[in-house]
């Protein structure tokens, strides 16, 4: 083999092996996302909670009906009962879980799963997702409804205090609120929370979700669940692509305060879970952010990150303006909306350009407003870009029906039409489908219902109908005529009858 042939060769294998490094950093365990479309590797249980004490007791099982529940994202798009936010986490994935149920009966669900940390990963973070629903009985704190996040340190056996929040049925919740379905009953909508692992290398961890009714068994509580399938670094946005001018550096989730900082602290960068980086920093740049948590929900702590360079290029393209009618809105999720994007791209959604606030359903936005849509490749590069939304509601017009004409005069559609008329365009049908037009709408001459279809500019459509009564003339035919050349009655002709 001669040598340039083998240093071809090498450079593939080299080229090879860090995409596959890359790949591999940037993967969390199997299926901890539920990515598989079933339970594998967590492990679900079932119990109660004690009614005199509180605590749950609870009992390893298959994945139990109505209280393990799988949804599959592309499949089933409901709301929630009492909060009206999607089933389906918006994250991009394609599955997500409900854990408990709106039962009462003093339930408990906990699902877990157990994985080891790679041994060479000490900057590393998992992102989940929960929403929560509860009814809140006003008990007291240790008898209510709770949703229970916890992180367990298996190899030295205890919880991770600082990854490990509980969030128990209050009206005064952050960022929960009150259902217009039931009163007493206060949900949270889709919230993404980081777990911070950074120093965990080599160490055997445990997620552990619990939900429980009260322990009076009179009141429900349940959430759903989804993780994030990049365990990377905690700070995402960190790998940047070949063609990126600028990229987005995105803190933990859940935090009150962040603060930006260079590699020896000597610079604050900013002061927002984004940070902003243009031009590109150059690859191998560390940076830091300083993270607050709101009060009794975890630990002041200090997070890094490597800025990585990949050569697979990222491109996303959006729509810069989408109009539609209130009903049924806008699907952001379509394909035409980003069409001309790179293949394979994971797409989620939010409300603002920090990327924090998840867009509730953005298979039907109903509301003006500029939307967000990230977008994640296979190696880990992100790229987010604003569409626009303008929402039309139904244009309203009316339509009365004029007096009757005789023949040989005639009734114009458009005279029939009132109210507000601007920025509508008229067609009118001889059919409330809307499938045969009429030919010379000014010109109607024969009675009949006739269709008025009003669109506007967002394509939002009614159709009103009009009843026209076209009479018939009264016939009198000539009794003579004098055919004599002169132009006068030379034709015995019976007026009106060919109208």
């Amino acid at each position: 083999m001669n040598r340039q042939k083998w240093r071809s060769i090498k450079h593939v294998l080299l080229t090879a092996l860090v995409f596959l490094h890359i790949h591999s950093f940037a993967q969390c365990p199997p299926n901890i996302g539920f990515e598989l479309g079933n339970f594998d590797n967590w492990e679900c249980s079932i119990g109660s909670i004690s009614q005199n004490t509180g605590d749950i007791t609870l009992t390893a099982s298959r994945p139990a009906s109505n209280r393990h529940t799988l949804i599959q994202s592309d499949v089933n798009q409901i709301d929630d009962f009492y909060g009206g936010f999607p089933v389906s986490c918006p994250n991009g994935s394609g599955y997500s879980i409900q854990l408990g149920n709106p039962s009462t009966g003093r339930q408990a669900e906990r699902v877990s799963y157990t994985f080891t940390i790679p041994s060479d990963q000490n900057n590393y973070s998992i992102i989940y997702n929960y929403a929560v629903v509860f009814q809140n009985p006003g008990h007291a704190d240790w008898e209510q409804p709770k949703f229970t996040a916890n992180v367990f340190d298996v190899t030295n056996g205890t919880y991770i205090g600082c990854s490990s929040f509980s969030y128990a049925a209050s009206s005064n919740l952050p960022g929960f609120k009150e259902s217009t379905v039931k009163d007493s009953v206060f949900y949270k909508d889709w919230t993404p929370v980081t777990i911070k692992l950074s120093g965990y290398a080599g160490r055997t961890i445990r997620l552990e979700f619990t939900t429980n009714d009260c322990t009076r068994g009179g009141h429900f509580g349940y959430a759903y669940i989804d993780v994030n399938e990049n365990c990377s670094s905690p700070i995402s946005g960190n790998i940047y692509c070949l063609n990126d001018a600028s990229q987005k550096l995105i803190a933990p989730y859940g935090f009150e305060g962040y603060k930006w900082f260079n590699k020896d602290f000597s610079k604050v960068l900013g002061n927002e879970i984004t940070l902003v980086l243009s031009p590109v920093a150059a690859p191998n740049t560390v940076l830091a952010v300083e993270v607050t948590p709101y009060p009794d929900q975890g630990c002041v702590d200090t997070v890094y990150t490597t800025i990585q360079l990949i050569t697979e290029p990222l491109t996303l393209v959006t729509k810069s303006l989408v109009e539609a009618c209130v009903n049924p809105g806008v699907n952001l999720t379509v394909p035409l909306i980003t069409s001309g994007s790179s293949a394979g791209l994971s797409l989620s959604y939010f409300l603002d350009s920090s990327l924090t606030g998840y867009l509730p359903n953005p298979r039907a936005v109903t509301k003006n407003g500029v939307y967000y849509i990230k977008a994640t490749n296979t190696a880990g590069c992100i790229s987010a870009k604003p569409i626009s939304v303008k929402i039309y509601d139904f244009p309203v017009f009316t339509v009365t029906d004029p007096k009757a004409v005789t023949r040989p005069s005639t009734i114009n559609l458009q005279s029939t039409i009132g109210g507000n008329t601007t920025g509508v365009v008229f067609s009118f049908w001889q059919d409330q489908e809307a499938t045969r037009s009429v030919s010379q709408p000014d010109l109607i001459g024969k009675t009949g219902t006739y269709y008025i279809k009003g669109t506007n500019a967002g394509g939002c459509a009614v159709t009103e109908a009009v009843n026209i009564v076209v009479n018939e003339p009264v016939i009198i035919p000539p009794n003579a005529f004098s055919p004599n050349g002169d132009g006068v009655h030379d034709n015995w002709e019976i007026p009106l009858i060919y109208l």
